[in-house]
């Protein structure tokens, strides 16, 4: 099925044709928020800051025609209807873990404003080798991850899925200050930014088992 957008680059390449279909502004981080299970419209709009609900909708609906999108109703409480990726979209999470990888080595500042959902793939993307295994529970706000480190890689499931070695409730500045700066699980907490419960040993190691490629 062919996007509902107008502009194509009328080449028959892959690469081409693909950005025909995720190449609009917006296109791709509307995916990423739906990468880690359905949202509602207004839970979408809130992950993508800037966006207009014009611009949204408008992506939402070529992304529906183009077979990226579909939309569901999700069960009660909520009984609402939600966007979820098709299993077409769902092939697109690895495109975007590189492009997250790629794009933190790109040179210049880096800062921590991002949506909860993307700071979930840049785990995925920023994983150093190790031999390390590790479950955690991350909280924020109103959400809430299980994020399973292997040496092979990192699984990272909304809500609960199993038991972990710890868990902390913070904002998402706070979770990258303790990858990417000096901040510590203990000055974290002493300064009332984060709630950490469980093995809290642990929880140190998990946040250097992460960090951006070199620029």
């Amino acid at each position: 099925m062919s996007a509902v957008t107008q502009r194509s680059y009328a080449d028959g390449c892959g690469a081409a044709r693909a950005m025909d279909v995720v190449g609009e502004r917006w296109a791709l981080l509307v995916v990423r928020e739906l990468v880690f299970g359905p949202k509602r419209f207004r839970d979408l709009r809130a992950g993508l800051g800037a966006i207009s609900q014009n611009v949204l909708s408008q992506r939402l609906r070529e992304l529906e025609a183009s077979g990226v999108v579909r939309r569901e109703r999700l069960g009660p409480p909520t009984g609402t209807e939600a966007y979820a990726l098709t299993e077409r979209g769902r092939q697109l999470e690895p495109t975007l873990i590189a492009l997250s990888r790629w794009g933190a080595g790109l040179p210049g500042e880096h800062g921590p404003e991002m949506s909860t959902d993307a700071f979930m793939l840049l785990l995925k993307a920023l994983h150093l080798p190790s031999p390390d295994a590790l479950r955690v529970h991350l909280v924020v706000g109103a959400d809430s991850f299980d994020v399973d480190v292997r040496p092979t890689g990192v699984t990272v499931t909304r809500g609960a899925s199993g038991p972990v070695a710890a868990t902390a409730r913070a904002d998402v500045p706070t979770l990258w200050r303790l990858i990417f700066t000096d901040l510590t699980v203990a000055s974290a907490t002493a300064r009332g930014s984060l709630d950490a419960t469980g093995d809290l040993a642990a929880l140190e190691r998990f946040f250097t088992l992460f960090g951006a490629p070199p620029a």
